[in-house]
């Protein structure tokens, strides 16, 4: 299969996709935690499931297939940089890097466009790549 390095705009648009995945896992996080607490949950308790959900969210999406839901429908895919799925370790090193940038705000997105393969800063420090995948061939039924 041939791939080539996504365009910025369509990692945007995936962007957006998946921030409204994360509203939900952070609003069902915060139920979770009111639940366990019996009431109003410490802030700690929610901030802590925060983090495992949206981290294991996108985590458990690398190192399974190398795609997120907004990914998938902007057929996107993370590889490393020979174009190798990714391993649970290097899934968690860009979930590392993609935290220490500050990509949930997007602004690091735009350093993609700095790259000739289009790798943003959390790419190139984690020593991934995101592909965009050619459309599937229309079925003659």
């Amino acid at each position: 299969m041939q791939v080539s390095s996504a365009p910025i705009w369509k990692r945007l648009l995936a962007l957006i996709y998946d921030a409204l995945v994360v509203t939900a896992l952070i609003l069902i996080s915060g139920l979770i935690a009111s639940v366990i607490a019996q009431g109003e949950a410490p802030s700690w308790l929610t901030q802590l499931l925060i983090v495992l959900s949206v981290g294991g969210y996108f985590w458990r999406s690398w190192s399974r297939g190398g795609k997120t839901a907004g990914m998938r429908a902007w057929r996107l895919r993370v590889v490393g940089m020979d174009g190798e799925p990714l391993t649970s370790q290097l899934a968690m090193k860009r979930l590392m890097m993609c935290i220490l940038t500050l990509a949930p705000t997007g602004v690091p997105l735009l350093t993609g466009w700095l790259s000739p393969i289009g790798q943003t800063v959390y790419d190139s420090l984690s020593n991934t790549r995101v592909v965009a995948e050619p459309k599937p061939p229309k079925s003659t039924q």
